[in-house]
């Protein structure tokens, strides 16, 4: 399952360096070019990269524990 709200907070990130990065000419833009795409594409790529990472207990445990049931 996708945590949202880690992702947001990653793309949120990303997007701010991206902004820095153009702010200072390290990184040049485009007519044609967008920054929330560009930090929507790294944001996933962090995501699952950080997925990946993910110890194998952990996975275990949340693939055991299921949905959430209130």
């Amino acid at each position: 399952m996708v945590n949202y709200i880690l992702l947001y907070r990653i793309r949120k990130l990303v997007k701010k360096v991206i902004k820095e990065k153009i702010a200072d000419d390290e990184i040049r833009t485009t007519p044609r070019s967008c920054i929330g795409c560009l930090a929507d594409e790294i944001s996933w790529e962090i995501y699952y990269l950080l997925k990946e990472k993910e110890p194998e207990g952990q996975k275990e445990e949340a693939e055991e524990k299921g949905p959430a049931s209130d």
